[in-house]
């Protein structure tokens, strides 16, 4: 019998659970190999996939057993098999009914991204505390209430919640959407969120990924100089 959160080789050998570094590759070679199947290529080797992402090969295999035996020695990854098992250990090869909160510019932008839909991630749902916005039509989708919530999370099946409402608002708002049954959220807000260990939570502070690319052009600027 597996134990909660093992996942099993095509033998039927328990692989280990990949680190949070390794899924964020994954999504990388996913991008990587739906390009190259356009392109009409049907297999791929893990020196091809680590040179365009710039990691060794030796790591993409390492990334890649966790999908099972799907690769040969000196004939490489079968492209549309690889594909739907990265799709499937990522869990987008379903789909995921998404609620958003705030409707702000952001989530304007956000609504209107076909990527999202693409990968299965589709808005169901959307709230605001802004008596003008509510009942608005949005990308198709009316805006609700806060204190519908419940209701409309129940009828529409969300299963995950997008956040992009003030920081001050973001843990209360966090709170209800886990209460209405929400399994996971995307916090846009610097706020460090507190939820339930059931409830999971990615977050995107775009001005510390901003700060992240100025120290890399800085530290860049200053080797140049040496």
């Amino acid at each position: 019998m597996s134990k909660k959160g093992e996942a099993y080789t095509a033998e039927g050998v328990a692989a280990a659970k990949p680190s949070r570094a390794s899924v964020g590759r994954l999504s990388l070679y996913l991008r990587r190999l739906e390009m190259l199947q356009r392109e009409g290529i049907s297999k791929v080797s893990s020196r091809l996939l680590g040179e365009a992402l710039g990691v060794t090969d030796a790591q993409v295999r390492k990334d890649l057993a966790y999908l099972g035996n799907l690769g040969h020695p000196g004939i490489g990854y079968a492209a549309p098999k690889l594909i739907a098992a990265i799709r499937r250990v990522l869990g987008i090869d379903r789909d995921w009914p998404t609620a958003l909160v705030g409707v702000g510019n952001l989530a304007r932008a956000l609504l209107r991204y076909q990527g999202f839909v693409e990968r299965g991630f589709r808005f169901v749902a959307l709230f605001d505390t802004d008596p003008a916005k509510i009942g608005q039509t949005i990308e198709g989708l009316t805006v609700h209430a806060l204190d519908e919530m419940p209701v409309v999370l129940a009828a529409t099946k969300a299963e995950l919640g997008v956040l992009t409402v003030p920081s001050q608002a973001a843990q209360s708002v966090a709170e209800a959407l886990a209460a209405a049954g929400i399994r996971g959220v995307l916090n846009f807000t610097p706020q460090v969120l507190r939820l339930p260990a059931s409830v999971r939570v990615v977050s995107v502070d775009l001005t510390v990924q901003l700060e992240q690319l100025a120290f890399l052009v800085q530290l860049g600027s200053e080797e140049t100089t040496r």
